[in-house]
């Protein structure tokens, strides 16, 4: 027995003594400082190391307060307050390691923490393969980093040393002060501090929530791009893109292509190729043919310009639409042309300006400026301030057209015949006018059925029997007047304050003689669909273009 044990601690310290003698690197050796060491399993190979346990492999260091190695299979079981060091800053701790020398991985169990620099990874288990420098979790785990307080966790997990890269997958959450962001898969470089997302991502803060599917997120100075079905909502405004690039700092979105700005509290959707939106001044500006749509109960405006911009008070949550060079709108039943517009949702007015120009009905109507009320999602009132001017083309009888139709009697159980007489109408080339300082006028289920002239009054208006082609023009000069609508048409004008006027047969007045001053019928320009506001938007010329026709 004294024999046996003369040998086995002879074979131990000659391994000890190797440790500090021998440069091969595929031999563990022992390092001193353990309180107990000896053989085990009756294999003189096998070495026992107990209190403060110390031991090395190609310049990874180890220690445990309980270690069994097998020098054979170069292999190592440590037990208790188990350490992996390599290089100078990175540790991996546990409660116990197995280690084998031969493909130089590493297994650790329990309480498990790999820290390096201010990056601390916590989980259950981990494989450090020490020939790559690759760590790796695959039943949850946690990353905590110092340096800008980004806590991650995730069920599976890869740390690549070398590239000072993490990767991570299934149920990723990176937790930071100011949000909170939730991914399929992340990879994050400590270095750069930029995590580069794929799969569905969502990023939550205070003020405003983010989707995408693909996409990079710079950590450290809160800048980032999103692509593939991307979204952001701010302030109860959904801003979509292709790619939507955004700055936490500055409060600033931009989204390129395919462009989509939701408002659904005021029931606004704006559309385009280019999009900016500014959190702090809440402000979304459209370009790269923008197209508004505002609902009105069952109906809908679509407006078109070259740029849109979307003002929304943090006071009221109410939106202030400005629309800048060539402004067109379309509504079923009101149509518009201007330079310039602005729509306050504050008090549902529509706003217009630079040769300003409505159609509703059969009228048309321009100024200087035109204010447009709207109230209960219904069009109520229309000013037009200096150089008034409203226009209705007057139509003649062409052919009557006999509609029959078939209607079933069932108490004398038989079919009646009724023959109806529909009278079709053609454009003449004669206009009713009216012209003032100021014009108002009022609607009625969003048809126009008063007008009122206030100031320098003046009326082309043409005159003849019902049913028949017109015969006489009356000029009238009138300081007010006030026009009654019905069915579409004048049905009543009524001049006040001492009118002045002549009826004229239209043989005996040149035509240039029946228009006002001013006039201009302009009727091209109304749009008469959606589909037409689009390609009048897309037929305008560019700048450029303009020019050269100049």
């Amino acid at each position: 027995m004294f024999k046996y044990y003369f040998f086995s601690l002879f074979a131990v310290l000659t391994t000890i003594s190797n440790s500090y003698t021998q440069s091969d690197t595929s031999k563990i050796y022992i390092l001193p400082g353990a309180s107990y060491l000896t053989n085990f399993g009756g294999e003189i190979d096998n070495v026992k190391l107990a209190g403060n346990a110390r031991f090395m492999h190609d310049s990874v260091f180890m220690n445990c307060d309980t270690a069994y190695i097998y020098n054979t299979t170069q292999s190592v079981i440590a037990i208790g307050n188990v350490v992996v060091n390599q290089g100078d800053s990175l540790f991996l701790y546990g409660d116990t390691l197995n280690y084998f020398g031969n493909t130089k991985m590493a297994y650790v169990f329990g309480n498990v923490r790999l820290v390096e620099s201010d990056l601390t990874l916590t989980c259950d288990s981990i494989v450090y393969d020490l020939n790559t420098n690759i760590a790796k979790y695959t039943t949850g785990g946690k990353v905590v980093s110092k340096k800008n307080d980004n806590t991650l966790t995730s069920i599976k997990g890869f740390y690549l040393s070398n590239e000072q890269k993490l990767s991570f997958k299934d149920s990723v959450v990176l937790q930071n002060p100011d949000y909170i962001m939730k991914s399929d898969t992340l990879d994050y470089f400590e270095n750069t501090e930029v995590a580069y997302f794929f799969g569905n991502t969502t990023i939550e803060g205070e003020d405003n929530f983010i989707f995408c599917k693909n996409g990079w997120y710079d950590t450290k100075n809160d800048i980032a791009q999103f692509s593939k079905d991307a979204y952001l909502i701010s302030d109860k405004h959904k801003l979509e893109g292709d790619s939507l690039f955004y700055d936490r700092n500055l409060g600033y979105g931009k989204a390129m292509k395919d462009v989509q700005i939701t408002d659904t509290a005021n029931e606004i959707i704006v559309t385009g190729q280019l999009a900016e939106h500014y959190d702090k001044e809440n402000i979304s500006l459209v370009t790269g043919n923008p197209l508004v749509s505002k609902w009105f109960d069952d109906d809908t405006l679509f407006l078109t310009a070259d740029t849109i911009r979307v003002f929304n008070d943090s006071s009221d949550k109410k939106n202030t639409l400005y629309a800048h060079h060539g402004v067109n709108f379309f509504k079923s039943d009101i149509q518009g042309n201007c330079d310039s517009m602005i729509y306050l949702q504050s008090d549902s007015m529509l706003r217009m300006f630079s040769n300003p120009i409505i159609w509703s009905e059969e009228s048309q109507l321009s100024g200087d400026t035109i204010y447009v009320q709207i109230a209960d999602n219904k069009l109520k009132e229309i000013n037009l301030l200096d150089n008034s001017f409203i226009i209705e083309e007057v139509k003649e009888p062409s052919t009557a057209m006999l509609d029959t139709t078939f209607v079933y009697d069932s108490i004398n159980e038989q079919t009646d015949t009724v023959i109806n007489t529909k009278v079709l109408t053609k454009a003449t080339n004669y206009y009713n006018q009216v012209k003032g300082k100021t014009i108002k006028g009022v609607f009625n289920n969003d048809s126009i059925r008063k007008v009122f002239v206030n100031g320098n009054g003046q009326s082309v208006y043409y005159t003849g029997d019902e049913g028949k082609p017109v015969e006489a023009v009356n000029k009238i000069i009138c300081s007010d007047i006030v026009m009654t609508f019905g069915e579409n048409k004048v049905s009543d004008i009524l001049f006040l304050k001492k009118p002045e006027g002549t009826l004229y047969p239209i043989k005996n007045l040149a035509k240039n003689e029946q228009e006002l001053e001013g006039f201009k019928w302009d009727i091209d320009k109304r749009p008469l669909s959606k589909d037409d506001l689009l390609k009048k938007e897309n037929d305008q010329p560019t700048t450029d273009e303009s020019q050269h026709e100049e």
